[in-house]
């Protein structure tokens, strides 16, 4: 344990210098390997060592303008005691060893009674006399006077450095209470922000809230209208559909109808087209017969007096010479022709008809003009060509 200097001939105490090292004395230094710097001083009995935890940034600052204080008085002055009460709290951390405030109080008096002063002791310049001694002369009582004097110059200047010292100490008390309201100031400040930054972010999240609120409501409203759009779609189908049934019905009935219509129309056009077939078919026979006959009149009527082109039974459907074309002469055979009748056994029986040398025979006697020589070489070209084309095919020219 080391000590502290004390000794009235000294003039750091008149100069108001340290007179001891609180800090080193008390340990409040970690010394441990890795740290050299304050933490928490209290026992950590988990891990039988010191605890390592670290103290607020203002309380390292408060307890090290404290011991610089302190520094400055005797250890045995009761103020010291006093500030390092101050401290005790402060040094231990808040979350484990706030109840051991009381126990480093303790060890640090421990500490300081350890302490020993070291004083120059002064030696009384008086020299002891018996009794059988005369007195001292004028001049010894000079030097006694002068060695009292300056032992009263000495205590003089021992008082005159405890007043700077306690000088030097209510200064320190003065920056530390200075330091204090500044600290306290700027805790107020702090406070003052972080209220001001607790409303704000109250007032950000009253905010949100009501964000999340209206945008919540504003969900809700498109959930509805969603839901409502929703159900007229559904509708609108329901009643497209039903539109799209009762058209489809509709069509469908329509069609039947419309099916029915023509089914009813072609069958009608049909037995119109079979009727004006027949009736037709029973023209070209009669056509046909009346065809025949004439040409049995006209073998037996034929004379010098005759007309040859009315008297002539010409193959078209008017009987008229002035129709006697061959498109109509090869109408008149595929369409007059019976359809039982074999067509190249008429149209055989037809080229003897109108062979030229057979029809000139018979006109022996009659006037034959170019026009007529020229009709009948026509019937004679279409009904050989009839001829030539309905071997084996008569059902060809029959349609």
């Amino acid at each position: 344990m080391g000590g502290y200097t004390y000794s009235p001939d000294d003039a750091n105490a008149a100069e108001g210098k340290k007179l001891w090292n609180p800090s080193k004395t008390l340990g409040i230094i970690n010394t441990d390997p890795g740290y050299q710097c304050i933490t928490c001083i209290g026992y950590a009995p988990s891990q039988g060592r010191r605890c390592r935890n670290p103290i607020r940034r203002d309380n390292r600052e408060f307890i090290m303008d404290t011991l610089e204080d302190i520094a400055y008085l005797h250890p045995d002055n009761p103020a010291v005691m006093s500030q390092l009460r101050t401290i005790a709290g402060p040094a231990l951390c808040v979350r484990y060893h706030q109840n051991q405030a009381e126990r480093v109080v303790m060890e640090w008096q421990r500490k300081l009674q350890q302490l020993k002063p070291v004083k120059e002791e002064r030696r009384s310049t008086k020299p002891s006399r018996s009794r059988n001694e005369p007195e001292p002369s004028q001049d010894e009582r000079i030097k006694d006077l002068q060695k009292q004097l300056q032992e009263m110059m000495d205590l003089l200047a021992q008082l005159k450095g405890e007043a700077n010292s306690q000088q030097h100490q209510d200064d320190r008390y003065e920056r530390r209470d200075k330091k204090k309201e500044e600290g306290e100031r700027d805790s107020r400040k702090e406070k003052e922000c972080l209220e001001k930054e607790r409303l704000y972010k109250e007032r950000l999240e009253q905010e949100r809230l009501e964000q999340e609120r209206l945008e919540q409501e504003r969900l809700e409203q498109e959930r509805l209208e969603k839901e409502r759009l929703e159900k007229e779609r559904l509708e609108k189908e329901r009643l497209k559909k039903e539109r799209l049934e009762k058209e489809r019905l509709d069509k469908e009935r329509s069609a039947k109808q419309r099916k029915e219509q023509e089914e009813k129309r072609r069958r009608e056009r049909e037995q119109q087209k079979r009727e004006r077939e027949q009736k037709e078919r029973q023209e070209w026979d009669q056509l046909w017969t009346n065809y025949q006959d004439q040409w049995v009149h006209f073998k037996a009527s034929v004379s010098s007096e005759t007309n040859v082109l009315d008297a002539i039974p010409w193959p078209v459907k008017t009987g008229s010479y002035r129709d006697a074309k061959a498109s109509n002469v090869k109408e008149f055979f595929r369409n007059a022709v019976p359809r039982d009748a074999s067509m190249s056994k008429l149209m055989r029986k037809e080229c003897q008809k109108w062979h030229p040398d057979i029809i000139y025979r018979l006109l022996r006697d009659c006037e034959v003009t170019l026009v007529v020589r020229m009709m009948i070489d026509m019937i004679c070209r279409v009904v050989t060509e009839l001829l030539d084309n309905s071997s084996g095919k008569s059902a060809e020219f029959l349609g």
